[in-house]
């Protein structure tokens, strides 16, 4: 297998477009023999942007295999660049008909070489699994998160083959979606004195910036396992207009809800949508800042958002992501009319 690796910015435009339109059949290959369904095939704005974008705070690096000249095997390592800098988000994916052939540990250890040389020696990974697929192999051997709460079945091709490569299955998380209008019919929520909630549409308000850096900023110390997986962040208002300048070269749009307590930032919710697949949502942050909990702003803010977005956009679903020990998100998600979806297994290894 020929490998190549491209950094994010490394090739010219005709480069990139010469090569796109094939990147994008491979992931479609991988994400529809997943078994997750069509809302999770890749868009080609998203595939460009992880082959051309990077500024100062978060670039990619991909890896793509070949034999006989086409597309084999693909691997991607998502890079902060302000903080945690020796870890690196990493997937690998190999065509479905050429797996048990040692294409993917092949392409790992290209991978793993070159981030180490860069000195970034603690990986992080994931896999998804369908909740049909978990669900139907509950009497099968089974691996426990080392969180203590949820396992996965040893025998999917994406937990054999992390379990395989040294990593250590960390988290387990639950892939919920909900309808937009669900939320519709509930009730609005009922406020405790002096909280408040907004909402808008798009990138973030200037005098909202410093509110939504800090929540960010907390996102990496006040959500659960958040030690596991890196150092705390570090968010100001220009790290925020870099984030929105990204979402816009991305044809992104995001409906945001923040919940205020006078002028203090109490927590914040965010769901993207994208003009290539307008009816699909992606839940983004959410967080109550631990200061601020058990006054039901949570289940305000999701339903809040959901409203506002089937108001103002064409969202019609939305995923969100949540690890199975947080119970009072997952309880705020079922408020919010959030069915389990998948299951997202989160892994971790340290190079040598």
């Amino acid at each position: 297998m020929e490998i190549t690796h491209i950094p994010a910015g490394s090739r010219t435009d005709d480069e990139i477009e010469g090569i796109l339109a094939e990147v994008v059949d491979f992931d479609t290959l991988i994400n529809r023999a997943s078994g997750l369904g069509t809302d999770f095939d890749p868009r080609s704005d998203e595939v460009r942007q992880e082959l051309v974008s990077a500024n100062e705070y978060v670039t990619h690096q991909t890896w793509i295999g070949r034999s006989g000249g086409a597309i084999v095997a693909k691997g991607i390592a998502y890079l902060t660049l302000q903080d945690n800098v020796d870890v690196a988000e990493v997937w690998c994916s190999v065509h479905p008909g050429l797996r048990r052939q040692g294409l993917g540990s092949e392409l790992l250890l290209a991978m793993e070489a070159s981030l180490a040389d860069q000195g970034r020696t603690q990986l992080t990974s994931y896999c998804e699994i369908p909740a049909s697929a978990r669900d139907g192999d509950l009497r099968g051997a089974h691996l426990a998160a080392e969180s203590g709460a949820g396992s996965l079945p040893v025998e999917h091709p994406g937990v054999a083959f992390l379990l395989r490569h040294g990593f250590a299955f960390k988290q387990l998380e639950r892939c919920s979606v909900a309808q937009t209008t669900t939320a519709a019919k509930l009730p609005a929520a009922d406020l405790d004195e002096g909280y408040t909630i907004e909402t808008w549409s798009g990138p973030t308000p200037e005098h909202r910036l410093d509110a939504i850096a800090l929540l960010h900023q907390r996102m990496s110390t006040d959500t659960p396992g958040a030690e596991e997986f890196g150092e705390e962040e570090k968010w100001d208002a220009a790290r925020v207009r870099a984030l929105n300048a990204t979402r816009s070269e991305g044809h992104e749009r995001l409906g945001t809800a923040l919940a205020l307590k006078g002028d203090a930032a109490a927590g914040f919710t965010e769901v993207a949508h994208f003009e290539e697949r307008p009816v699909v949502g992606w839940q983004g942050s959410t967080l109550v800042a631990r200061e601020h909990r058990g006054h039901g702003l949570g289940t305000a803010l999701k339903i809040a958002n959901h409203v506002a977005l089937g108001e103002r956009a064409s969202v019609e679903r939305i995923y969100t992501w949540n690890a199975v020990e947080n119970s009072w998100m997952l309880l705020i998600n079922d408020r919010a009319g959030f069915a389990t979806w998948a299951w997202v297994g989160l892994w971790k290894k340290h190079l040598a």
